[in-house]
């Protein structure tokens, strides 16, 4: 049976397709090489799918499709509840699109329209092996929804924007502070790492933790900032301290949400933009151990999530992923380096020089996780501003780390294996600047040989060189720009940066 799964959102559009055997997976923002990128025309999909995989729309047997019901496509305020829901799929529906016309697929196969928080609920099957206890949602406003809770794959609980929106919250946080992007999605992932520069303000931590989930509207009121601070300027001049204070009141609103709904020994899966927030993430798992979370958490993983839901109407066996994360329907080099390359990499590292790696297929996700990756030497004093001077990035923000899962404990506070860069952890030595936050924290990936022998392999020379395990490891691309996903987009990197060498499969580019 051959299934398709289609996100029409208005930002990070993907896809999904089961082909009777494999499944393929693609963000398009890939390819198109555009930040964000969603198709504006519904019927583009066609076009799409036989570009990525040679498709005949005849031999799909079903499709299900995901759209963003507040931002793009639908307007579902004068539908019956059934139809806003969606949650269970809604075969052939005649939805209209904002302009009140309907929208037209262009086929005659049966559509299953799913809604946008289940299908994120469904979208972490590869990491889990049994049913979860209870899957949980934050996101933007997903079905004009910004949150939701499903036990037994029935919503349970939801929260409607209209009292507000952790997504959005930090996205008008980050305008107020005047954070600078290129896509509105672009800036809660700023602004968590700016926060980190202000001061918590413990009596107003305590008010508005009193808002909590039910009212993150009021919880994210600058206004209120002004009225605990009696003075509009002196407010603004210490907007930083606000937002720290504000995110850490986050923080523990949802480890409270959490345990609402939750045992500590429940297997959860948690899901939405919101889920790549690494520190409230962090604070989640010390409390619920068996929290899992995708790489793909955000809207570029409902395709896969509607693809499950597929699966389940027509009682297949469970899907099986092959080399997740990295499922990326982008280009992949036609060699691999030699050892020979491997070595002179680990030396180039171990000199000071920044290399870019673009290997296999990419990762699903917003992080780089070793296929699309540039990685330096942690240790270097300077390497902040080198990697920044690269890829034009703002000066306040982190970056990430890779490192062998064996010596993880020897530099970082981290309780649990990370390979997707979820979660954060203090830094137990100063002896890597590189990649230490002002509040001495990092974004770690830890990595053995099952997780990527590539990266492991190189690695594993960087550390025989230096007797360091670390590298700092951030993403092939530049500021506002998405991660490479044909070789010319990397060997473009390295010809308009100072990155001093690149290695596409075995071909290495380097600098005179």
């Amino acid at each position: 049976m051959k299934l398709l799964a289609i996100a029409f959102t208005w930002h990070d559009g993907n896809i999904s397709y089961f082909d009777g055997n494999k499944i393929h997976y693609h963000k398009l923002e890939r390819t198109k090489q555009e930040k964000r990128y969603y198709s504006e025309n519904v019927w583009d999909w066609k076009k799409e799918v036989n570009e990525l995989w040679n498709i005949d729309v005849k031999d799909i047997d079903e499709i299900a499709v995901v759209f963003d019901t507040y931002e793009n496509f639908i307007d579902f305020q004068d539908y019956p509840p059934e139809v806003k829901e969606v949650s269970q799929g809604y075969k052939n529906a005649t939805l209209m699109n904002k302009q009140n016309n309907p929208i037209n697929l262009h086929t005659d196969k049966n559509i299953y329209y799913v809604g946008h928080h289940y299908a994120h609920s469904l979208s972490s099957w590869m990491l889990i092996n049994r049913e979860s206890d209870v899957n949980i949602v934050f996101d933007g406003a997903g079905e004009r929804k910004c949150w939701s809770v499903y036990k037994n794959d029935q919503l349970v609980d939801s929260g409607h924007i209209d009292n507000g929106s952790l997504g959005w919250g930090l996205r008008e946080a980050g305008k107020l502070l005047t954070v600078d992007y290129g896509h509105r999605n672009d800036i809660a992932g700023k602004v968590m790492g700016l926060q980190s520069y202000g001061n918590l303000d413990h009596s107003y931590l305590e008010k508005i933790k009193e808002y909590g989930i039910s009212n993150i509207k009021e919880m994210y009121s600058f206004e209120n900032w002004v009225k605990h601070k009696q003075d509009a300027l002196l407010a603004g001049l210490t907007s930083l301290d606000w937002i720290h204070t504000v995110h850490q009141a986050t923080e523990e609103c949802l480890v409270d949400f959490f345990s609402k709904y939750a045992s500590e020994d429940d297997l959860i899966t948690y899901s939405g933009g919101v889920a790549q927030n690494v520190i409230w993430n962090t604070a989640l798992k010390k409390k619920f151990k068996n929290l899992v979370i995708p790489p793909h958490s955000s809207d570029e993983g409902i395709s896969l999530g509607a693809l499950e839901w597929l699966r389940r109407k027509n009682n297949l066996k469970p899907f099986k992923m092959q080399n997740f994360p990295y499922i990326q329907s982008d280009i992949a080099p036609s060699t691999n380096p030699s050892n020979e390359t491997v070595e002179v990499m680990a030396k180039l590292l171990a000199q000071g020089k920044t290399v870019g790696w673009y290997q296999h297929q990419g990762e699903a996700g917003p992080r780089a996780l070793g296929n699309r990756s540039i990685f330096m030497d942690p240790r270097i004093p300077d390497g902040k501003e080198k990697i920044n001077n690269i890829k034009k990035r703002e000066n306040y923000r982190p970056f990430g780390a890779t490192v062998l899962k064996e010596h993880v404990k020897d530099y970082f506070d981290l309780e649990w294996d990370d390979d997707y860069m979820l979660y954060t952890a203090k830094v137990k030595t100063t002896d890597l600047p590189a990649i230490t936050h002002v509040d001495n924290t990092c974004r770690v990936q830890t990595i053995d040989q099952e997780t990527n022998l590539g990266l492991y392999t190189l690695l594993k020379e960087f550390y025989k060189l230096t007797g360091c395990p670390v590298l700092l490891n951030t993403s092939l691309n530049l500021a506002g720009k998405p991660i490479a996903g044909y070789p010319e987009n990397a060997k473009d990197i390295f010809i308009t940066t100072p990155l001093d060498c690149v290695v596409i499969g075995g071909e290495v580019w380097y600098k005179n």
